[in-house]
């Protein structure tokens, strides 16, 4: 901003940095959105309706939530195919309006089996919906995607923390009431998403490779035989561990192992939202191509061990030392979390070849979903069990993954083949695939 700007001009210029133009970009965008303000209103409420509302036992609800979860794991892969063939709009409506139906079908829950069969839905929805937005995103995205993967992460945290706002409001309010309108918030949410959706133009399936010589095609499940990238979605999907870091370690931490303030925990959370917003556009529009990615996985080791040393420290030190060091720790992790971020989104939209992008990033999912079921096990029965040490290994098992980035990113570009164009607009104007 120059010295004549007015002093407006600078939020606006960050604004517009987070939202892109009027256009295809920015229906997707708002879509994603919307569909996180449904993501943050139900991820808090729904223990709490199951077990208060419903009635069902706690112990019962948690078996009910992880079948259900392992059992759509595998779902990925396949539903990212099936985008890939049909055109990946139709395969994301569909996940949003599963959700939808699931959010319906929790109203009528009674009892853990109908639980089960509520929250399998859900959970096939989001293996359905996830691959297959991704997908889409590249189509809509073009050469532009890393840069609107990074928008779209910031816009739908941000609805998050919305949906999160207004879920909170409604279980200080309390009584079945009060649970039910937000579960019919977020159906609405969910659907609105879809509708928007409908705004996109229709994208048919991209072309497929010609036949090889002798008349055969390539293998179906390419993703699966494209080594670079399986051993991307590995480190890359390890990684994801620092995601949970602080949902699930930190808050245990700082109460059982720490004399920090208990309310230490809510400025972790707004620090970490507020420095993503800032910075996950900023930072991540540098990280344009695989290479790119694999410095950023690189740069994320670094800061993430450096973030677990520093809230390894708070064990034997006062309430305000431990206070700080809670601080530095977390811009620390935030700035690896970003720096991941941008990383995976390089490789996760540099390596696939357009007509399988759904299903790579099916596996890229899939990965990432055992990691985050593992978690709970890895983060408070291994690490916070070590205490101090814990989070150092923690620290040093996140270095060596991200050190492992750059030779990743070398290994998938020299095993590239001539890069495919990507589809034109024209392309996204014919066929009948929605």
């Amino acid at each position: 901003m120059s010295a004549t700007d007015p002093p407006s001009a600078a939020p606006k210029s960050f604004l517009k940095s987070l939202v892109p133009e009027p256009g295809d970009k920015r229906t997707f965008v708002t879509s994603q959105f919307i569909s996180g303000i449904g993501g943050g209103i139900i991820m808090p409420i729904s223990i709490l309706y199951f077990t208060r509302i419903v009635g069902i036992a706690a112990g019962e609800v948690g078996v009910a939530f992880m079948v259900a979860g392992l059992l759509a794991i595998p779902f990925s892969v396949p539903a990212g195919d099936l985008a890939d063939r049909i055109g990946p709009r139709r395969v994301a409506l569909s996940g949003l309006l599963g959700l939808s139906a699931a959010g319906v079908g929790f109203l009528f829950v009674q009892n853990s089996w109908t639980l089960l069969a509520a929250q399998s839905v859900i959970t096939f929805s989001f293996a359905a919906y996830l691959p297959s937005a991704g997908a889409l995103m590249r189509r809509v995205g073009g050469e532009q995607t890393v840069t609107l993967r990074s928008q779209v992460r910031v816009v739908a945290n941000g609805g998050v923390a919305l949906g999160t706002l207004v879920a909170g409001i409604g279980v200080d309010i309390g009584g079945p009431l009060a649970y039910r309108v937000l579960l019919v918030l977020f159906v609405l949410a969910q659907l609105s998403a879809g509708l928007l959706l409908l705004r996109l133009p229709r994208l048919p399936a991209p072309p497929r490779p010609p036949k090889q010589t002798g008349g055969t095609r390539a293998p179906r499940w390419i993703a699966l035989r494209d080594l670079p990238f399986v051993a991307y979605t590995f480190v890359g999907g390890a990684m994801m561990l620092q995601s949970m870091i602080l949902e699930i370690l930190i808050p245990v931490w700082i109460v059982s192992h720490t004399v920090a303030p208990a309310w230490g925990i809510t400025v972790a959370f707004v620090l970490n939202t507020v420095m993503v917003v800032l910075l996950q556009v900023r930072l991540g529009s540098k990280v344009q191509t695989v290479g790119d990615g694999g410095v950023a996985l690189r740069r994320a080791g670094l800061v993430l061990l450096l973030g677990c040393v520093a809230l390894s420290l708070m064990a034997e030190v006062s309430s305000w030392v431990a206070l700080l060091l809670l601080i530095a720790g977390m811009v620390l992790l935030t700035l690896g979390e970003i720096w991941h971020a941008s990383g995976t989104f390089a490789f996760e939209y540099g390596l696939p070849p357009a007509h399988a992008q759904g299903q790579y990033q099916g596996l890229s999912t899939t990965t990432s979903g055992v990691v985050k079921a593992a978690a709970p096990a890895l983060l408070l029965g291994v690490t916070l069990s070590f205490g101090s040490t814990g989070w150092i290994g923690l620290g040093v098992l996140l270095l060596v993954l991200g050190l492992l980035g750059p030779a990743i990113a070398g290994w998938g570009e020299r095993t590239r083949q001539e890069a495919e164009p990507e589809p034109t607009q024209a392309d996204t104007t014919t066929g009948s695939s929605t």
